[in-house]
């Protein structure tokens, strides 16, 4: 193995050592690359090799690799998207609307701007209760001022911190608001581009679908969403919005339904009604980890790029419900938190 290697990291050339990570590496020469949980999980740090090789360590996709993982191992050229570096913002919580049974959309206010790409997401914590992920949307109706974050949440009954929100944690409530994390962000680009969403995973796939009708509104788009039961189809007025504004293919899903409804929804899974996919498609994956795991998996055998962002629920026992991995969608996890938290949680 070479005492050093030559890396070009977004046109930034250094030596490094073998056996550090690319993070490492790219911190130690001044280059910030964006991450997070540092430890392969949320996908934040997720690189491109355009010529040259690494020590991947099984985090390869395509021609990405996840920057804290990947190692050193002899000359190579890498580059990332920039994205907005994190912060912290202080916030009040102004608003808390059911919008399905299951489902709350949240109003946060800002105290001061926060940049952040459409499809990326952010920690919030409500003060006295521990830090959830949450991917900022637009209201289902496409409304949204720009000092406000509107986020939706899965109320969970023993969820720490959503069983709470209209009780321990009212309007007013203070948050502190960090980031932006996550590389599942809208791209401009040519092809097709595929968004594909369960539950509260809409969050961050409506974001990325109304910046791309703005941005590309000629680029073909395939929309298909879905949820367990018919009434938590909170996204049906989206996908009407998105129709209208010439999108052809914007498919409601239930997988509780036995046929195809009144309103025009389908019976089953997203996974029922995906596109056949091609080298040309962009998707993004957004919901439930088996749902994402087989959209990656059609995507990587079509050659397909495939944009997603994983992260873990927050833990406290070894139990198999917590303990899923869990993409997007940036709801909340049901038990104690093992972090310690000053004021009241269950």
């Amino acid at each position: 193995m070479k005492r050093t290697a030559s890396l070009v990291i977004n046109a930034k050339a250094f030596s490094a050592v073998p056996g550090d990570t690319l993070l490492d590496a790219a911190m130690g020469a001044g280059i910030f690359i964006p991450h997070d949980c540092s430890s392969g999980q949320c996908d934040t740090c997720r690189v491109r090799i355009y010529d040259g090789s690494v020590d991947d360590r099984g985090t390869r996709r395509g021609d990405t690799v996840l920057a804290c993982q990947a190692r050193v191992v002899s000359d190579a050229v890498i580059e990332f998207d920039a994205v907005p570096e994190p912060i912290k913002v202080p916030a009040t919580l102004t608003g808390i609307k059911p919008i399905s049974p299951e489902i709350l959309e949240l109003s946060i206010g800002l105290h001061r701007s926060l940049p952040f790409l459409p499809g990326q997401y952010v920690k919030c914590s409500f003060s006295g209760f521990p830090e959830r992920d949450y991917s900022p949307t637009q209201r289902v109706d496409g409304t949204g001022a720009i000092d406000e974050l509107i986020v939706h949440v899965r109320r969970l009954r023993d969820g720490v911190v959503s069983s709470r929100l209209g009780t321990g944690i009212r309007i007013g409530h203070k948050v502190t608001v960090h980031g932006p994390f996550g590389s599942a962000f809208h791209r401009m680009g040519e092809g097709r581009i595929v968004l594909v969403a369960t539950g509260t995973g809409w969050a961050p796939v409506w974001a990325i679908a109304r910046a791309s009708r703005f941005r590309q509104p000629s680029r073909e788009m395939v929309v298909v969403a879905g949820a367990r039961a018919i009434e938590d189809l909170y996204m049906r007025d989206s996908l009407a919005w998105l129709a209208d504004t010439g999108v052809r293919t914007a498919i409601a899903t239930a997988s509780g339904l036995s046929s195809r409804d009144s309103n025009a929804v389908m019976a089953g899974r997203v996974t029922d009604h995906l596109p056949i996919f091609s080298s040309e498609d962009t998707v993004y994956a957004a919901g439930n980890p088996s749902m994402v795991a087989a959209v990656q998996a059609l995507c990587q055998a079509a050659g397909a790029k495939c944009h997603s962002d994983p992260f873990t629920a927050s833990q406290a026992k070894p139990s198999i419900g917590r303990r899923l991995l869990s993409f997007l969608g940036r709801g909340d996890a049901a038990g104690p938190d093992p972090r310690p938290a000053a004021g009241p949680h269950t």
